[in-house]
C-alpha cells in the first residue's frame, strides 16, 4: 500500500493532522493499534483557543461552559471572570467526532494496527505494520507520529526520554453550594507540586482531581483531598500526560522517511497546567502545513513553541514555591491582574505576561526570590 503520509495514532493531534492533509488532496493512512470503538472518557477543560485553531469544531461537543476560576491556598482566595468562557468537552465524544471528520475526508483508518518499525531499503522506504490479519509494509516517505507518551517510534529512536505526570480526577456530584460556572483551583503543596481541580459538567456533575509527581500515591491524594472537601468519588478518570521541554525534538528523519511528531509525544503540553488538546492541535496543524507548503516545521510551530517554552519557565518557579508564596501570589491579583487574566487565556498569554509586573509591582520580589531558588 502506498500513501503520501502515513499517521501513527488515532489522537486528537492524528486525527486533526491526517484529517487537514487529506482535504488538501493527499492520501492518507492512520493506523491506530487499539479497536477505536470505545475510547476512553475523561473530562476536559479547554481555553477559547480551541476556536482559534478549529474554528468549524462541532457545538454539540461542548458540554458546558466556565466564566470564573477560584483559586485558593489556605484561607487566601480570588476569582478571575473570564471574558472569553473555557469549554467542558469529554475526550472520547471529541476522538469519535475526530475520526468521523477523518474518515468523510478521505483518510484511510486502519484499527488494531500496530506499528512495529521501519524496513532499511532506501530505494523503497516501508514502514512496518501488525494487524490483526499479520504483519504488512506500507510505503510512504512521510510520517506523522502522534501516537502519544507511550509512543514506540519515540522510544525505540530517541535516547531522550517524553517527561511524565501521572494524573487522576473523580466524578462527583456538584454541591448545591458550588456555582456550577466556576472551575476551583486549589494549592497545597504539602500535597503536590502541581494543584488541585474541580471542574463542573453539565447534569450537577462535576470532576475533582489533581496532577502529581512519579512514584507517589495518587489515589490516596485524591481521597484525602475529597474527604477534605465532604466529597464522595462516584467513579475515577486516570491518564498520563506529557510535559513540554525545550529541546525535545520535534521532527527527525528516519532512512528516507521524514517524521514529524505532533501533540503529546512532541510533548506540546503546558506544564503549568498540563493541558494540551490545544496545542497539540496546532503542533498538528503546523505539521500538516509543512507538509503541505514545504515550509519548515519549527517555523510553522515557532509561536506555539515560544508560549510552551513561556508555561515552562513559569512551572520551574512555581516549583520553588511554599504554600506561604501561593497566599502572597494570590493576595497579588489585584483588579488589574484579574483583568489581565481575564483577558487573555492560558493558550495566548506569551504577549501579555510581560505586563504583570508592571500591573503588579508587588510580584518582582516574590519573582526574584524564585529565580534565585531556580538558579543557585
Amino acid at each position: 500500500m502506498d500513501f503520501d503520509v502515513v499517521v501513527i495514532g488515532a489522537s486528537s493531534a492524528g486525527l486533526f493532522a491526517a484529517e487537514i492533509l487529506a482535504n488538501n488532496g493527499k492520501k492518507v493512512a492512520l493506523f491506530e493499534k487499539s479497536d477505536l470503538v470505545d475510547p476512553e472518557s475523561r473530562l476536559y477543560i479547554i481555553t477559547p483557543g480551541l476556536f482559534r485553531v478549529m474554528p468549524d469544531i462541532n457545538p454539540a461537543l461542548v458540554r458546558h461552559k466556565i466564566s470564573k476560576i477560584h483559586i485558593q491556598s489556605g484561607n487566601e482566595k480570588t476569582k478571575i471572570n473570564l471574558s472569553s468562557p473555557d469549554v467542558i468537552l469529554d475526550r472520547k465524544e471529541l476522538l469519535l467526532d475526530l475520526i468521523e471528520r477523518a474518515k468523510k475526508a478521505g483518510v484511510h483508518i486502519h484499527t488494531e494496527s500496530e506499528f512495529l518499525g521501519f524496513n532499511n531499503n532506501k530505494a523503497n522506504p516501508g514502514i512496518k505494520i501488525r494487524n490483526k490479519d499479520g504483519e504488512l509494509e506500507v510505503r510512504s516517505k512521510i510520517l506523522i507520529s502522534a501516537d502519544g507518551v507511550n509512543s514506540r517510534i519515540r522510544s525505540e529512536y530517541f535516547p531522550d526520554k517524553l517527561l511524565t505526570v501521572p494524573l487522576l480526577q473523580a466524578e462527583i456530584y456538584l454541591p448545591s453550594s458550588w456555582d456550577e460556572n466556576t472551575t476551583r483551583i486549589w494549592f497545597n503543596v504539602d500535597s503536590t507540586p502541581y494543584f488541585f481541580w474541580a471542574i463542573p459538567d453539565k447534569n450537577q456533575k462535576a470532576v475533582v482531581g489533581l496532577i502529581a509527581e512519579k512514584g507517589v500515591d495518587i489515589r490516596r491524594l485524591l481521597d484525602d483531598f475529597l474527604a477534605d472537601q465532604n466529597l464522595h468519588a462516584n467513579t475515577y478518570q486516570s491518564g498520563v500526560a506529557a510535559m513540554h521541554s525545550p529541546g525535545t525534538e520535534i521532527e527527525t528523519r528516519i532512512g528516507d522517511i521524514q517524521v514529524f511528531f505532533a501533540g503529546d509525544v512532541a510533548g506540546q503540553v503546558k506544564v503549568t497546567t498540563v493541558g494540551g488538546t490545544v496545542t497539540g492541535l496546532f503542533g498538528a496543524k503546523a505539521a500538516a502545513e509543512a507538509i503541505l507548503t514545504g515550509a519548515s516545521y519549527r517555523e510553522r510551530l515557532k509561536s506555539v513553541q515560544r508560549e510552551l517554552d513561556l508555561h515552562y519557565f513559569i512551572r520551574n518557579m512555581l516549583e520553588k514555591m511554599s504554600d506561604d508564596d501561593y497566599k502572597k501570589l494570590i493576595r497579588s491579583i489585584s483588579p488589574p491582574v484579574q483583568n489581565l487574566l481575564s483577558s487573555h487565556d492560558r493558550d495566548g498569554m506569551r504577549s501579555h505576561f510581560w505586563k504583570l509586573p508592571l500591573l503588579q509591582p508587588g510580584f518582582i520580589p516574590l519573582g526574584l526570590k524564585l529565580l534565585l531558588k531556580t538558579f543557585v
